[in-house]
């Protein structure tokens, strides 16, 4: 007595782990799910928030890596570190080993708090967003994930374009990523984005529907 039944009960939000190759348009379905009411956590923005002065990470980088990382303010110069691990693989896995649990602790508990929401504020479905989701193995934290691919003319066609690379170049930075057969092996859904704006809001439509009222 006093409690509903369960199947009165709302509906705990999933969450979707949503990935996707450099020019795939991941950030433009993330958007989509965004407006519809999903609530999205940014890897990008918990990886930034744990190397800053007060984030978890913070002590154990500088350790790592010396304080001629710091600028003058404390911070650490994502410039500076970026030159020291991204041309040695051994120092880019020392600091994603750092780096990375600390970040997957600040999306569970973002997850946790938003499923925690009152029914007014609870979102129907959670999302996040992560290029690298399987590699550093987020997808443990996820009910399901979503892939978002282009073919790679396509992706480095908009990679010439937007970001001014020359073809070489944007083909070596797709090489240097898991590819789009890669994800998909591991993905329950894959949205392919080759088409219009209209058809890729299409079909995320429908895969929103599928996730927030599954059976309908």
């Amino acid at each position: 007595m006093g409690t509903n039944p369960p199947e009165d009960r709302p509906r705990r939000p999933a969450v979707i782990g949503l990935t996707g190759g450099i020019a795939a348009g991941k950030s433009t379905v993330s958007r989509l799910l965004a407006e519809r009411g999903a609530h999205v956590i940014d890897a990008d923005s918990i990886g930034h928030a744990v190397i800053r002065p007060d984030g978890e990470a913070y002590p154990e980088v500088v350790a790592a890596f010396g304080t001629e990382i710091l600028s003058e303010d404390g911070t650490i110069s994502r410039k500076k570190l970026g030159s020291i691990v991204f041309s040695d693989p051994d120092r880019l896995a020392e600091l994603n080993g750092i780096s990375h649990p600390r970040m997957a602790a600040r999306m569970a508990r973002e997850i946790e708090s938003a499923r925690l929401r009152g029914n007014g504020g609870r979102p129907p479905l959670i999302v996040l967003d992560a290029a690298i989701l399987f590699e550093a193995g987020w997808d443990a934290l996820c009910d399901e994930v979503w892939t978002v691919e282009a073919p790679p003319e396509v992706a480095v066609a908009r990679l010439v374009e937007r970001k001014h690379m020359t073809p070489e170049q944007a083909r070596a930075r797709l090489a240097a990523q898991m590819s789009n057969a890669g994800r998909a092996r591991r993905a329950r859904r894959v949205i392919r984005n080759e088409g219009s704006m209209e058809a890729l809001r299409r079909e995320v439509g429908r895969l929103w529907s599928d996730a927030v009222e599954p059976g309908n």
